[in-house]
């Protein structure tokens, strides 16, 4: 399972982190399994008209111990009747389980037959789409989603991950369209208007993986060696559907090299639904896909699915193949899928473009450490096990593999992988068989990193002083962990690379962490040009570097590893002096760099804002990469009342771009300049059609940055249904932002109360996303008294309630607050500038007159500014 974004929002909050669990939370533990499912036999009818289903499930069970009872796990299905072995049973229906008395006790090993006939309207697991009012051209569709407990909502079943059973699915419906469910189509026959397929799933997984999808579709077909692949999607959108899978045979390939085991079903299916609640679903044999992430030869310029794509792919080895036992060991789903987009950007792309992508993937999870809260990642208190499916399952799950590669080296870790895979396929695993199938296959003891990292909350935070002494020949490099402790964050024992440049060679040291605070002394015959730290930045953790800018400047220049460079720009953004700008610069305009380097060059360059810097900005907005040209727009918005730069945003958007999210980030951009007359411009573009609205959502975003009151019935207006699904969510947050300004809080909390009940969930997570926002407790009946039906909704409302309890900090005094930053932080760069020509001016004299002896330059250098990594 993926979420549809990649940075989900945050959950509205404080800055200061909270515990995971909410009040009322429990500690969950996988179910007793006095009886195991053998085969699992689902016969739908679906009425499309009633959204409704009407069907028969039968599931053989087979007794672990004596039972006398059966009881399945059943959400609002109206149970008509049950048979065991052909002959009616007694039974009970609570609601949420339904208990069937056996006419006679299985002891162990004795097996039976459970038939239960029902109906239900189902709210959950399986869902009804259709044309309405607002979305008249919304195909009419019905599919299944059942993770994580929701397979219990569409068909009555053993519904935990270790109940893995083969499967039929035999569904009717319209004759016009066709459906898809797990393994081989194995019959199909229209009678009339009606049409029953009949899929049957021969190896055994899951029930949260077994799927039915029912709609009409477009159909493309390949192979990857054996493997025959299917991919479904809406009509006339084939070319933006390969846009998207092309690539699938090559994936395929890499994960059988990878895991040592052939693709393990007898195909793969991929199908694009409308309003899809996940971005995707690793069915097994069959990967249901949002079908917004269809995108057109525009979009691709600087947009590519591939990382959803790979992540559902992994799945079917990791979650389908080998099942975590119960959703606390949920990482070694999520966190292999994640880590696999990784490994395929490796093999598909480049280790610049993997390197690149992890780093999103650490700061995902920091962002939500900083954000919401730290936790374990095997936890077992919660409210719903949706509450696991986070940054820490999936994010630091996939890091934690990472560590574990690094621990090892690549053929070791390939080599357990593989041991891995092998030794627990078609079973269910916890972290202990990770952890065991890594010391055989390996001979490394990993049990320390899985304490730290996966069973204790946290990670490293390093703070390194790098200083070279010349009258010693050495580098002294000073590491001190500084991450508090008394929450249960451990101090880590971990290795750190630091690479050291002299005379053009490069020596690298492996720097052993095991306490609190470490100072090493390395051998350096000569003033280095480059210490690169971390220098692909593989530490699941912060690193501050502090040392010397001019090592930053050089390596920005000259360091190997695109992710060095990377780092040495957002260094010298914080520096800010003239030097680190032309540095900057230079960068920013090689196009032979690795384009997410220049890209953090522009951010920097607009974080120091001085003339030189946007005279740099301007001159790059023209630049050829679509990606890089994105970043130079959205820093010169950082120029707020500039109208040079309000010109050129303007006349960008009047004019267009090739790239969508240039375009989108000039609407940002022009409403962060704060110009006087955005506002028109801003409602104008709005309008414009995008891939994912996200020319839309950037003007949005642009005039809840103007702070103009006029701007508020504008956005408004778009958060209506019927408007953009996308466009809607921005517009939320930006009646949030603009609420206090046009004085009408009273009016967004209205608003906000009724998109509570917004048929589409993702407006009701904007809501409870921005309600912190607002910052009115006024809110709190609403949030407090709306029952959501989606898990992922009832946890961000608790959140958004505690955040309006504890007082928030409201959006309007955090952008005060920034602006009198901002103006200090621009006053502390005039006085650094005149103080730097000052000393370049007064240097040739001072020399002139009498050269300080080593030790006396020494003893009064001025240190360094310290540099965030």
């Amino acid at each position: 399972m993926r979420c549809c974004h990649r940075h989900a929002p945050a959950a509205a909050g404080s800055s200061d982190p909270h515990p995971f669990s909410l009040p009322g939370a429990t500690e969950h533990y996988a179910a007793p399994r006095p009886v195991r499912a053998e085969h699992v036999r689902i016969e739908l009818d679906l009425d499309f008209a009633q959204h409704t289903l009407a069907g028969t499930c039968t599931t053989r069970v087979s007794a672990v111990r004596t039972v006398s009872t059966v009881t399945f796990d059943a959400v609002d299905l109206d149970v008509t009747g049950a048979r065991v072995d052909g002959r009616s049973a007694a039974f009970s229906n609570s609601g949420a389980h339904v208990r069937v008395e056996l006419p006679r006790a299985l002891d162990a090993g004795q097996a039976c037959d459970i038939a239960l006939t029902y109906r239900a309207r189902p709210r959950r697991g399986l869902y009804f789409w259709g044309p309405d009012a607002g979305y008249p051209d919304r195909p009419l569709q019905a599919w299944t989603q059942g993770q994580d407990i929701d397979a219990r909502c569409w068909f009555p079943c053993l519904d935990t991950p270790a109940q893995k059973a083969t499967s039929e699915v035999i569904a009717t419906f319209p004759a016009n369209m066709t459906s898809l469910s797990n393994g081989v189509l194995v019959s199909d026959v229209t009678t009339g208007e009606r049409r029953t397929q009949h899929h049957r799933m021969a190896q055994p997984h899951a029930p949260y993986l077994v799927t039915l999808v029912v709609g009409e579709f477009d159909e493309a077909t390949d192979t990857a060696g054996t493997t025959p692949l299917r991919y479904l999607f809406p009509r006339g959108r084939r070319e933006d559907a390969l846009r998207c899978v092309a690539r699938t045979p090559k994936m395929i390939a890499a994960y059988e090299s990878l895991t040592g085991e052939p693709y393990p079903w007898s195909g793969y299916a991929q199908v694009f639904v409308t309003e899809f609640i996940l971005g995707g679903m690793e069915h097994t044999t069959a990967t249901t896909l949002v079908d917004t992430v269809l995108h057109d030869a525009r979009a691709h310029l600087d947009y590519n699915a591939e990382p959803l794509i790979s992540h559902e792919l992994a799945h079917q080895w990791f979650g389908d193949l080998l099942t975590c036992r119960d959703w606390p060991h949920g990482w070694l789903n999520e966190g292999f899928a994640t880590y696999f987009e990784v490994l395929w950007k490796e093999r598909g792309d480049s280790r610049d473009e993997a390197d690149h992508h992890r780093a999103l993937d650490l700061e995902a999870y920091l962002s939500e450490t900083r954000e919401r809260y730290a936790r374990p990642i095997v936890a077992r208190k919660f409210q719903a096990p949706m509450d696991l499916f986070d940054r820490h399952l999936y994010e630091k799950g996939g890091l934690v593999l990472h560590e574990l590669r690094r621990r090892v080296g690549e053929d070791l870790f390939v080599r357990a992988l593989r041991h891995y895979v092998a030794s627990h396929r078609h079973g269910v695993v916890e972290t202990v068989d990770l952890a065991r199938a890594f010391e055989e296959a390996t001979g490394h003891n990993l049990d320390p990193v899985f304490d730290q990292y996966v069973f204790s909350p946290g990670h490293p935070e390093l703070k390194v002083e790098v200083r070279y002494e010349a009258d010693d020949a050495r580098l002294r490099i000073s590491v001190r962990q500084t991450q508090a402790t008394d929450s249960g964050t451990p101090v880590f024992r971990l290795p750190l690379e630091v690479a050291v440049t002299v005379n053009g060679e490069d020596t690298r040291h492996r720097l052993e962490l095991t306490d609190a605070e470490h100072r090493f002394h390395l051998p350096c015959p000569a003033a280095p040009t480059q210490v690169r730290v971390d220098p692909r930045r593989d530490v699941l953790g912060t690193l501050d570097v502090d040392k010397a800018v001019g090592l930053w400047r050089e390596e920005l220049a000259k360091a190997p590893e695109a992710r060095a460079r990377t780092e040495a720009a957002h260094a010298l953004g914080k520096d800010g002096g003239l030097r680190s700008v032309e540095a900057l610069g230079r960068a920013l305009k090689d196009a032979n760099l690795f384009w997410a380097t220049r890209a953090a060059c522009a951010k920097a360059l607009g974080r120091i804002r001085t003339p030189e810097a946007r005279a740099l900005l301007l001159d790059a907005a023209v630049t050829e990469h679509p990606r890089v040209r994105r970043a130079v727009v959205a820093a010169l918005g950082e120029f707020r009342h500039d109208v040079e730069v309000a010109a050129r945003l303007r006349a960008l958007l009047e004019a267009g771009d090739a790239s969508y999210f240039v375009e989108a980030e000039a609407a940002r951009g022009l409403g962060r300049v704060r110009a006087p007359d955005a506002l028109p411009l801003l409602e104008a573009v709005a309008a414009r059609p995008s891939f994912q609205d996200v020319i839309g959502a950037g003007a949005m975003d642009g005039l809840a940055e103007t702070q103009d009151a006029a701007a508020f019935p504008v956005a408004v207006a778009r958060t209506a249904y019927g408007q953009p699904a996308f466009l809607r969510r921005a517009a939320v947050s930006a009646v949030a932002k603009l609420a206090e300004v046009a004085n009408r809080k009273r009016e967004a909390v209205d608003l906000f109360s009724q998109l509570l009940r917004d048929p589409q969930f993702r407006v009701q997570l904007a809501v409870c996303d921005a309600a912190a926002t607002l910052g009115d407790r006024r809110l709190l009946p609403a949030l407090e008294g709306t029952t959501f039906s989606d898990p992922r909704t009832r946890r961000y409302a608790r959140e958004a309630v505690r955040a309006l309890r504890e007082g928030a900090p409201q959006a309007r005094e955090v952008a005060s607050l920034r602006e009198e930053l901002d103006a200090l932080k621009q006053e502390t760069r005039t006085l650094r500038e005149k103080l730097e020509t000052l000393t370049l001016n007064a240097r040739p004299a001072a020399t002139a007159r009498k050269p300080p002896s080593k030790r006396a330059a020494k003893r009064g250098r001025t240190p360094p500014p310290k540099r965030r990594r």
